[in-house]
């Protein structure tokens, strides 16, 4: 697997992760089985009923309280580092 997909591994990591993913695929032939029959599938771990809501507009907090909760403002905008370099 690390050849396809094209990872420089050290003998070590190759064991390490060799173990992982042995480990790995045993837990899912143990899975696979369980007896599963007659439970109800679910797409919840919880029975969330009309978990969505109405995107209604409402008030936001004023611009002023937002940028005070800043570590820097500059003009009227959060300041952060640098992360792209480019153009000013």
């Amino acid at each position: 697997m690390a050849t396809l997909a094209r990872l420089e591994l050290s003998e070590e990591e190759i064991e390490l992760y060799t173990r992982d993913l042995n480990s790995f695929l045993v837990s899912g032939k143990k899975l696979q089985q369980v007896d599963v029959s007659g439970i109800t599938g679910t797409s919840h771990a919880v029975s969330v009923i009309h978990a969505l809501r109405r995107d209604e507009v409402g008030e936001s907090l004023p611009r002023e309280a937002v940028l005070a909760e800043g570590p820097e403002v500059l003009d009227g905008y959060f300041k952060v580092p640098r992360i792209v370099e480019g153009q000013e």
